[in-house]
């Protein structure tokens, strides 16, 4: 018997004239899993749009099995037996999970809609892949985490033959991320789906890929089964060797030197607030500190209360010397300490305003003449500093116009804008892919190592931590777990273990 493939043979797809997919050649097989990569830009969802009927090739074919085919519309996709889902999770809260399993196919009795045998089936779907969940239940009471394995689960129920995941594990915490990658497998070992994995991860794209294919500028660059393709290459491939390579010789650099070389310029000692129960740590110049912990550990707590944004009910810090209780950013700014939020949709970038003016926002007064705003100088300076992060796309648009990863870049020239001392990143790649989280790692080995701040980052993803950091200490129910530790004689189980053994 024949396997069932799908396949997309010389794919083009134009914006504005511009390929973003250019003479794409891909395939995937009932039972195996895709690893799809590349850099934001590379075509990886334009591409992932084309499969499941979103939208329309300029040139090349679609085949399914032996039969050419041409979806219409995500729809017909889905009657075909491709079915995706998307990073933005789309199930209502609102509604009960049977409900969203059954949104626009309801089961009906005598014109009736029969709620019973709807939610009896949604239970028996979701009992088959053991997620613990009621299915009368409304899906805005479950977790981030138990929503994706539920919209997985209802995706794969309308006769799923294929099934394209963009960033499933994007909002999702390290202790989180191993049930839906088990989930994954699972449907495409033992119910033989074809799966396509889109994920900026390598980690998670390596574990449970069959293949590993590589985009960049819309053109399949690397191609190969997951135990011969080399991370490195594909590294290399999306991100460029120059940042490869400069990145292992500022490792090795720093790896040369020890916090004992550098100054303490920050110092916690017993800080208390919210979901903080006594943390002690330093932070030293020239140096990055990696703050690993599991969710509700008070990693981000910890953050915000250094910056001003949560208040601090006991404890002492010291900045430079100098007793610090900051009473908002603007103060903690005041004394050269700049904070960058995890979520930057929520209380990150401006949406409706220009990359130039999400930069200087909290630094106008620096541009100020008498009762105007000198706009030649502000937008010189932060034209420089979007320069100096490669930003790709329209400054002048709204910044919501930009990729994730380009968003992400204006908040760090914000940050910088601000000259810091000490800067506190959370979560500083979340949701960027392999090419934009290279540049930022080099970029805070440079701020750090080579201009002299003092970082502190907390990051959820292991192998950044131990990859960006010079020393690392783990968060466990809101206190500072243990000793610091060279993130050089760390791997991933031995975090893992800190931050579970001490919980």
């Amino acid at each position: 018997m024949t396997e069932q493939v799908l396949r997309a043979v010389g794919i083009r797809k134009l914006f504005a004239g511009v390929p973003a997919l250019d003479g794409v050649d891909f395939t995937v097989t009932a039972g195996k899993v895709v690893g799809l990569v590349g850099h934001n830009g590379a075509g990886k969802s334009t591409l992932l749009k084309v499969l499941s009927g979103a939208y329309h090739p300029d040139g090349g074919e679609l085949i399914l099995g032996e039969n050419r085919v041409n979806f219409h519309s995500p729809a017909a996709a889905i009657e075909a037996g491709v079915s995706t889902v998307y990073q933005e999770l789309s199930l209502l809260p609102n509604l009960t999970i049977a409900e969203n399993a059954f949104l626009g196919r309801e089961i009906r009795k005598g014109g009736v809609l029969d709620k019973k045998a709807m939610t009896r089936s949604a239970q028996e779907l979701i009992d088959r892949f053991k997620i613990d969940a009621d299915a009368s239940l409304k899906v805005g009471e479950y977790s981030v985490a138990k929503r994706q394995l539920l919209e997985i689960a209802i995706a794969t129920s309308r006769n799923a033959q294929f099934l394209l995941l963009d960033e499933p594990t994007t909002s999702l915490e390290g202790d989180q991320v191993d049930p839906l990658l088990k989930l994954v497998r699972k449907l495409a070992t033992e119910e033989g789906l074809g799966i396509v994995f889109i994920n900026h991860k390598l980690d998670e794209l390596f574990a449970i890929s069959d293949e590993v294919v590589a985009l960049v500028n819309g053109k399949v660059q690397i191609q190969g089964s997951t135990d011969r393709v080399d991370r490195t290459e594909v590294i290399r491939a999306i991100a460029g060797s120059d940042v490869v390579r400069r990145t292992s010789e500022d490792r090795a650099a720093s790896e040369a030197t020890s916090d004992a070389d550098s100054p303490v310029v920050l110092s916690v000692k017993g800080l208390r607030g919210a979901d903080l129960n006594g943390v002690d740590l330093e932070a030293r110049q020239g140096r990055i500190l990696g703050v690993y912990g599991l969710v509700g550990s008070g990693r981000t707590e910890f953050l915000r209360t250094l910056a001003g944004l949560l208040p601090a009910t006991a404890g002492e810090v010291t900045l430079f010397g100098e007793p610090y209780r900051p009473v908002n950013p603007a103060d903690a700014q005041r004394h050269g300490l700049v904070y960058l939020t995890e979520e930057r949709k929520i209380d990150g970038v401006v949406p409706g305003m220009d990359s130039i003016g999400n930069v200087v926002l909290p630094v106008l007064g620096k541009f100020k003449r008498g009762p105007l705003l000198n706009h030649r100088e502000l937008r010189a300076v932060a034209s420089g500093l979007l320069d100096d992060l490669s930003i790709r796309g329209d400054i002048h648009a709204p910044v919501v116009t930009l990729s994730g990863g380009n968003q992400q870049k204006v908040l760090l020239a914000r940050a910088l804008a601000q000259k810091p001392r000490v800067l506190l990143l959370d979560e500083p790649t979340k949701g960027v892919d392999i090419g934009v989280k290279s540049e930022i790692h080099q970029l805070l080995r440079k701020l750090a190592h080579e201009e002299g701040i003092a970082v502190v980052m907390v990051s959820s993803e292991e192998e950044e931590v131990l990859e960006v950091s010079d020393t690392v200490v783990t968060f466990v129910a809101g206190t500072c777990a243990g000793e610091p530790i060279e993130a050089s004689s760390l791997t991933v189980p031995d975090l893992r273990q800190r931050a579970w053994e001490a919980a």
